[in-house]
């Protein structure tokens, strides 16, 4: 069994192009590596795929740094999907992700760019998403961001974020963590032992709410019955 982490980095379609179409974005890159039986990376793979509709948003060059000119010659998204499977190969895999968007994505392309290709519903039937495993082995309702659970796994974060290959390594970096108990649960040990406090007036909230806001991206105040302080998400 194979155990393939993927990630994706995608361009808005523009009004103008969009219209009436249902599709709202466009991959153009996929990272993704694979792992034997035992989480060790054995190989990895990039590609860009070029879009149909319009340039590159200029939000997303500065987020990805992917630019028209890297997409020149790259395969459009059948081309692309079908060399991607060929690399999968033919054998049973487990596949995962830093949440469920990657497969809404491959699913919605799909459809709308009428792509037949077997690798959509090999995916979506062996889908794994890890960002909820992961916060469900510590123990919390909140979804954290990637960098932060690298951060928190006193790891340093490869390559550059948002870009698709390097955001697959440092998921399979936590995901081979995370599948040996007794090595999570050491180098983890600092963040468990936070997130276990389960005390009725001394929750993590309120013990450490700087610590928790930079896991999952909020900000929080004061929220104890003498205050009418709120939640507030971060800008």
């Amino acid at each position: 069994m194979k155990h393939i982490v993927i990630d994706l980095e995608m361009n808005k379609i523009a009004k103008q192009f969009r219209g009436n179409y249902k599709l709202s974005s466009e991959i153009i890159e996929i990272g993704a590596v694979r792992m034997d039986e035992t989480f060790q990376v054995i190989d990895t793979y990039q590609t860009y795929v070029s879009p149909d509709f319009g340039a590159m948003d200029p939000r997303i060059i500065e987020l990805t740094g992917i630019t028209d000119a890297k997409l020149v010659g790259a395969p459009k998204f059948s081309a692309a999907m079908d060399a991607f499977a060929r690399w999968i190969g033919m054998e049973p895999a487990q596949f995962y992700s830093w949440s469920m968007s990657d497969i809404r994505q491959f699913q919605t392309e799909a459809d709308f760019k009428e792509y037949g290709g077997k690798i959509i519903r090999k995916m979506e039937n062996n889908w794994n998403d890890f960002q909820e495993e992961y916060s469900k082995l510590l123990g919390i309702e909140k979804k954290i961001k990637l960098k932060q659970a690298v951060s928190a796994a006193d790891y340093e974060f490869t390559g550059a974020a948002h870009t698709a290959l390097a955001d697959a390594v440092n998921t399979a970096e936590i995901l081979k963590l995370s599948k040996n108990p007794e090595e999570f649960e050491q180098v983890m040990k600092p963040v468990l032992d936070l997130f276990r406090i389960d005390h009725k007036d001394n929750t993590l909230l309120n013990m450490c709410p700087d610590f928790f806001a930079s896991l999952t991206g909020e900000e929080y105040e004061d929220t104890s019955k003498d205050s009418t302080k709120k939640k507030k998400k971060r800008k």
